[in-house]
């Protein structure tokens, strides 16, 4: 009896097939990339989880959302996330938080839990190409970088002299104590030997 019930729940009959497609190609700006995964199935999914894979063989998981139909907007938290709604036949979400090299092939897994059988199909998959915009500056960022220049070059203006006076100031201490020197020396060499010539004096 158990046995039976698991093959039930687990072999899925040919009329209530899940299949899920995507579209080929999307593109993707300043972050985020619009996906949408369209599903067709016999039965009306009220429980299911959508996830959404990266790579050619999806083993790289996203996101992953559990949803219930009758509140049928998710969103998920991490680096990357997804936000979305779930309407009859398809799941609408935006990729956030991707960058120029995260441009790859992308498959949604849609997993219906109620009403059973249980039911799990991988997408074809999107070729997701994500462009990085150029960091152009605005007309305030340049006002602002135009602002910060002229600041440097006022500092700048208003620091540079000073250098340049400290160096004078040395250098002509320096040469009038060199120059005192050279006045005592010259007047201990004067000196020196008119003392000696008044002693000779002195002496006769």
């Amino acid at each position: 009896m158990i046995i039976t019930l698991i093959r039930i729940f687990i072999y899925v009959p040919l009329g209530l097939a899940l299949r899920v497609s995507q579209p080929y190609r999307a593109v993707g700006k300043e972050g985020e990339v619009p996906l949408r995964c369209s599903f067709t199935s016999n039965v009306q999914p009220q429980e299911m989880q959508v996830s959404l894979y990266r790579g050619l063989h999806g083993r790289e998981r996203i996101c992953r959302a559990y949803v219930n139909v009758s509140e049928p907007r998710f969103t998920t938290d991490g680096s990357v996330n997804c936000r979305g709604n779930i309407s009859p036949g398809r799941v609408d979400m935006i990729v956030s938080g991707l960058r120029g090299n995260d441009t790859d092939f992308y498959r949604c897994a849609i997993e219906i839990f109620f009403p059973p059988p249980y039911l799990r199909t991988i997408g074809n998959g999107t070729v997701v190409d994500m462009q990085e915009t150029p960091n152009c500056p605005t007309a305030s960022t340049q006002s602002q970088i135009q602002s910060q220049t002229s600041e440097q070059e006022s500092v700048e203006y208003d620091v540079g002299p000073l250098p340049l006076l400290y160096a004078i100031l040395i250098i002509t201490s320096c040469s009038l104590i060199l120059q005192m020197f050279a006045c005592k020396w010259r007047t201990s060499a004067s000196t020196a030997p008119m003392l000696s010539q008044k002693e000779r004096y002195m002496k006769f």
